[in-house]
């Protein structure tokens, strides 16, 4: 059995507007988090590590093997913490990877979902973190379905990263309790018609499949400039534009003119006082691996 390994581990950007908690995509910005079983001098010790850590010792305790005395973790890259682009669920899955590799992979993917889901209390990242692309996650008793979606060739993803931290327990505590009948049809319409528009290719039914009832509204409380940035997103030519995740950060898809709405995103934003910056990217079909 080798003593170390190294995984490498996809952002993603969930929800997409309505589909709250059952949407996901991977993303083409990847971080490589290097778990050994011998302690290192030097060893991250904040950042990811601690959700590595953790990942790695749910996947032991599921598997049945005792778990290590000590995991020296590292990290090569960065995913953005508590910007809405899925670091706790990368973090966790380069855990839960690794760690059945080092243990000669006892455990299905399926069941790394079970663990990840469990430790994040949703699946929504956890499954593009570990299948990559587009999945569709739904919670069935104690199990998590999920279907990846085949997306259309030529869509881009452009991120506006804020310079301030959304946690996401905090922005979860002010979402309603209840949804009128009228609100939750009008967001289930949403969802199917973006799936549908994904795989499809049909980029100017995406505005209208990516508005949302349930949690934007709210979370643009406490982030004041989001329609703003949303706006100047789709002047700039992308087709939608929404919060990933539980933000801060935006994202907007696109085929063209990507350093346009970049520039227009991060404009809006510092014209009502949040500075951050822009990364372009797209969907990635590969999910965590060990390398």
């Amino acid at each position: 059995m080798s003593e170390s390994v190294t995984v490498r581990v996809p952002a993603t950007s969930a929800n997409l507007g309505p589909g709250f908690d059952c949407l996901g995509l991977a993303l083409a910005i990847t971080a490589d988090v290097t778990i050994s079983l011998r302690a290192a001098h030097g060893q991250a010790s904040g950042g990811l590590a601690p959700l590595v850590t953790a990942g790695a010792r749910a996947a032991y305790r599921a598997a049945g093997r005792p778990e290590p005395g000590e995991l020296a973790v590292s990290v090569k890259g960065s995913i953005p913490i508590a910007r809405g682009l899925g670091a706790s669920a990368a973090g966790r899955a380069a855990g839960l990877v690794g760690a059945n590799a080092l243990m000669g992979e006892p455990l299905a993917l399926d069941e790394l979902l079970a663990l990840g889901a469990e430790l994040e209390t949703h699946a929504d990242n956890m499954a593009p973190a570990l299948f990559g692309g587009l999945q569709v996650v739904a919670r069935e008793g104690d199990r998590w379905l999920h279907v990846g979606v085949p997306l259309a060739a030529g869509l881009k993803v452009v991120l506006f990263v804020p310079d301030f931290e959304m946690p996401t327990q905090e922005s979860r505590r002010r979402l309603p309790k209840q949804l009128s009948r009228e609100d939750a049809v009008f967001n289930s319409q949403r969802v199917a018609l973006l799936v549908a528009a994904l795989g499809q290719g049909r980029w100017e039914l995406l505005d209208a499949a990516t508005q949302d009832r349930l949690h934007q509204p709210v979370r643009a409380e406490i982030f004041p400039a989001l329609n703003d940035i949303f706006a100047a997103a789709k002047e700039g030519g992308a087709h939608a534009a929404y919060l990933s995740g539980a933000g801060s950060t935006v994202a907007a898809l696109a085929t063209v003119g990507e350093e346009r709405i970049a520039r227009l995103m991060q404009q809006a934003g510092v014209a009502r006082g949040y500075g951050g910056r822009t990364l372009i990217t797209e969907p990635r079909a590969e999910g965590a691996r060990a390398l």
